[in-house]
């Protein structure tokens, strides 16, 4: 899928949620299949089928973990009862800097 596209059908998705990572270059080397287990995910947790996690920080704040492969992880962030915040698409070693910011 051309990052244009799933930049859009993420904004479709989401609203006007932020793009966070290293977005562009990991998901260009998402595989086709996981890239569509992504909006499956984005999906999931739109619909609230997908189980959130608590910020210790801002308890107005929860989050949504996937995990692809061994090394790419997505974070979803949302305010409780509100909009979508931001999407991270990253390398495990950024992703754990982003959850300690995040207070997960």
């Amino acid at each position: 899928m051309r990052l244009d596209d799933a930049r859009q059908q993420i904004t479709a998705l989401l609203g006007a949620v932020s793009i966070d990572g290293h977005f562009d270059k990991c998901f260009a080397n998402l595989k086709e299949t996981q890239q569509d287990e992504l909006f499956v995910w984005l999906r999931d947790c739109v619909e609230r089928r997908a189980n959130p996690i608590q910020s210790k920080r801002d308890r107005e704040v929860i989050g949504f973990v996937k995990r692809f492969g061994s090394d790419l992880r997505a974070i979803l962030t949302k305010k409780k009862d509100g909009y979508f915040l931001a999407l991270f698409l990253d390398k495990h070693k950024y992703y754990e800097d982003e959850m300690a910011r995040l207070g997960f």
